[in-house]
């Protein structure tokens, strides 16, 4: 009785003992402020904040996709330490560096090294590696493959095998403890929502001397704080044949069971030439898929929208490059629209719409066409005008005309334009001020007004170049990311469905027998132009 009395007195003097205590980030917003915390415990969530001292000395960083790290400033609050995120730093990775110093274990001497990573966001795609090997050397990068979680660690950007990973979080009864592969690769499936605390050791058999301490061996923690939302759809992976050629911001539509793309840039992105937009109209049966057939072409466009309604397809807009390759740019956006007869392999010309309009998109709500968003790009040395107006045509009226509709709340481009129960969803793109945005703005034709809907999820790039369809009653949108989100069903949030296999933007994507959904060209910011198609069936 006497030696377990002794032995609970210690555990209670000395709490290092029988707990280890690591870095960890987590950022957080709320009431329009967000910041990082540092906790120093065994997970992402607050310990004795007495032991905070003993790091305070920490540094922490904001790393975007371009920009140099910046570094933050921390402060000690009540139970973390805290640093105030802005701007763009509210989108970034943080990373943590911090070397705790030489510790003593029995008759073993090491330094001990301490790293963390957090994400502000829960959408796969946005996982992305930092790569810088002199503040984050050994690095936990996260990815999605269906329903599995692949955590890859890196030790100075080169795979670490045989390293210790351990696990916690919701929905684990347990911790998931394992070690990474030859490919410095450990799987898992995290079943729930929330947060993960993730961690990983790698040690160096190198000895040293530190503040006149010397030390065998280093001792290499890494922390990564997830946020997990487990995937509700399996995006396989593309059987069908790809595109004959990569294309982005072209238009596209399907018919039955026959997949549609019209024009769309060949090129290099930013760098138009009449010879590299494409005048071509490409279509794949689906159900019986063996190569792509060129049908009846037109005019040369890009930017443009493509609608299905009725067995026919509706072109609306674009812009055209008049320049060649090595003559200054000259791109003017086009008024022209169109109807393509499936039966006869026709173009019949449909009243103009009243504005040159491209970088724009399209919907049929109610048998009704809209248009919204874009700008009027009218030729070189010409300025160009964002528009602040939205149009409609009664495509069921016996003469066919444009009328205007309520003004716009907003003036976006390369945004994505969707019906959803009897109303019209105009969803991301990029603002004439404040660059890309996530927002949602919603018309409803029965009182021809307009009303906020909720943010899409994601970085602001995730509402770029985005594409939205309704399948199975359901809203859907695909974002530069990868990430498929779902409108719920209440309408008051988007859902994370799945994990696009070919993240793109300046896509398409497309209902096909409102039970799949096709992911169609564009392109990824690290690989280029998308040639394969993605089909993902809807739940």
């Amino acid at each position: 009785m006497k030696h377990c009395l002794l032995l609970m007195a210690l555990l209670l003097l000395f709490p290092s003992v029988s707990r280890a205590h690591f870095l960890w980030l987590l950022t957080e917003s709320a009431e329009g402020e967000s910041r990082v915390h540092v906790y120093f415990g065994e997970a992402a969530e607050p310990d004795d904040p007495e032991l905070l001292d003993r790091v305070e000395r920490a540094q922490v960083w904001s790393v975007g996709r371009r920009d140099e790290p910046k570094l933050l400033s921390l402060s000690k609050g009540e139970d973390s330490l805290t640093a105030e995120l802005s701007g763009q730093a509210t989108q970034n990775a943080v990373i943590l560096k911090h070397s705790y110093g030489v510790l003593t274990r029995g008759d073993s001497s090491f330094l001990l090294n301490y790293y963390a990573k957090a994400y502000p966001f829960s959408l796969p795609g946005t996982w992305r590696e930092v790569g810088d090997v002199q503040r984050l050397p050994l690095e936990i990068v996260p990815s999605r493959k269906g329903q599995s979680t692949v955590l890859q660690l890196k030790w100075q950007g080169q795979p670490a095998p045989n390293c210790d990973v351990v696990i916690a979080g919701p929905g684990l009864e347990t911790k998931l403890e394992g070690t990474t592969d030859e490919a410095g690769i450990f799987r898992c499936t995290l079943p729930a929502v929330g947060a993960y605390s993730i961690r990983a050791r790698f040690v160096q058999n190198e000895s040293g001397e530190l503040d006149g301490k010397a030390y065998g061996s280093i001792r290499h923690y890494s922390t990564l704080t997830l946020r997990n939302v487990p995937s509700q759809f399996e995006c396989q992976p593309q059987h069908l044949p790809e595109l004959p050629q990569g294309i982005t911001s072209f238009g596209g539509a399907v018919v039955g069971d026959t997949v549609f793309a019209y024009g769309g840039n060949y090129g290099s992105a930013h760098e138009y030439t009449n010879e590299e937009q494409s005048n071509d109209l490409w279509s794949l049966n689906l159900a019986k898929p063996t190569e792509w057939q060129k049908l009846t072409g037109g005019p040369r466009l890009q930017g443009l929208a493509l609608i299905e309604h009725g067995g026919s397809l509706y072109r609306v807009g674009g812009f055209t490059a008049l320049n060649t390759e090595g003559e200054e740019q000259n791109l003017q956006s086009q008024a022209t629209v169109a109807r393509f007869n499936l039966q006869t392999q026709k173009w019949q010309e449909l009243p103009s719409i009243p504005e040159p309009r491209s970088s724009h998109d399209a919907a049929v709500v109610s048998g009704v066409l809209y248009a919204a968003g874009g700008w009027n790009m009218p030729g070189a040395g010409k300025d160009r005008v964002w528009h602040q107006t939205a149009w409609a045509m009664d495509l069921t009226a016996d003469e066919l005309a444009w009328k205007p509709i309520a003004a716009p709340p907003f003036t976006r481009r390369a945004l994505a334009l969707a019906a959803w129960q009897g109303k019209l969803f105009c969803i991301g793109g990029m603002r004439q001020e404040g660059g890309p945005s996530t927002e949602v703005d919603v018309y409803d034709p029965a009182t021809d007004s307009w009303s906020k809907g909720p943010a899409i999820d994601g970085a602001s790039m995730d509402g770029f170049g985005c594409s939205a369809f309704a399948c199975q009653g359901r809203l859907f949108v695909s974002t530069i990311s990868g990430s498929l989100q779902r409108l719920s069903g209440d309408g008051s949030h988007w859902e994370f469905v799945g994990q696009l296999d070919h993240p793109r933007f300046f896509h398409r994507l497309l209902p096909w027998r409102d039970s799949k959904l096709i992911a169609v060209g564009g392109a990824n910011m690290e690989t280029g132009k998308v040639t394969e198609v993605d089909v993902t069936p809807v739940k």
